[in-house]
């Protein structure tokens, strides 16, 4: 089954290095999507967030043991001393949902005139041109009030269109919001998924109980931890 992902990846306890860490983990799974032909593209890519569009058949089950926080025991390349710091990162795998804008039905809607008020001449004041449209579902009021009520009525309609979807759209987004929000917890060091001992070359992962050498993870090889 073709899948559409967004993977977010973002800095979480470590300063520079966690910020360092996303790019090497970006780096990872560009690697897999190579490997399974999926396509991908980076959308985002701040200091501390990166987030890379992912498409491909069974994408969702390859990244599906992601998740959470990734906690990196290693001397950050900007370490002068040599000491071992502890960082870590968040993963999320959210499924994109393709919103598609709603065409608004005449039974969705309530289309009211009055007489404008304020400056704008005698004709505006004396006639209903102004045009007041309600989306009776959501509550969503747009009010055009121009001289000509033809011209605000289409306006208006425009307008409508643009925030009811936006209102729909925000919906996904939050969501979004909640099921990110369950998948990388608090991200600090104690809240892990999986433990990268660079030291050691290995890769631990605690929800599966697996592991696996670094060397193997950094070329993309992350079906050895599932």
């Amino acid at each position: 089954m073709k899948n559409k992902l967004h993977l977010e990846l973002r800095a979480a306890v470590g300063g520079d290095d966690s910020k360092l860490l996303i790019k090497d983990m970006m780096d990872i799974y560009i690697k897999v999507c190579r490997t399974n032909s999926f396509e991908y593209k980076v959308l985002e890519q701040n200091e501390g967030l990166i987030t890379i569009w992912i498409s491909g058949n069974n994408a969702k089950n390859t990244f599906s043991n992601e998740e959470g926080s990734h906690r990196w025991q290693r001397v950050p390349p900007t370490e002068k001393k040599g000491r071992v710091h502890t960082s870590s990162i968040t993963v999320a795998i959210l499924e994109v949902n393709d919103y598609k804008d709603v065409e608004i039905r005449p039974d969705e809607i309530r289309i009211e005139t009055t007489r404008g008020s304020g400056p704008g001449g005698q004709h505006r004041n004396t006639t209903d041109s102004t045009v007041v449209i309600t989306h009776i579902s959501t509550g969503i009021k747009v009010v055009r009030n121009g001289r000509c009520q033809h011209k605000n009525k289409e306006e208006g309609l425009v307008e409508m269109k643009k925030r009811v979807n936006d209102f729909y759209r925000t919906g996904y987004d939050n969501a979004s919001s909640e099921e990110r929000r369950d998948q990388i917890g608090n991200g600090d060091r104690g809240d892990k998924r999986r433990t990268y001992r660079v030291k050691d070359a290995i890769v631990i992962d605690h929800v599966t109980d697996k592991s696996a050498s670094l060397k193997d993870i950094l070329r993309g090889k992350i079906e050895l931890l599932a």
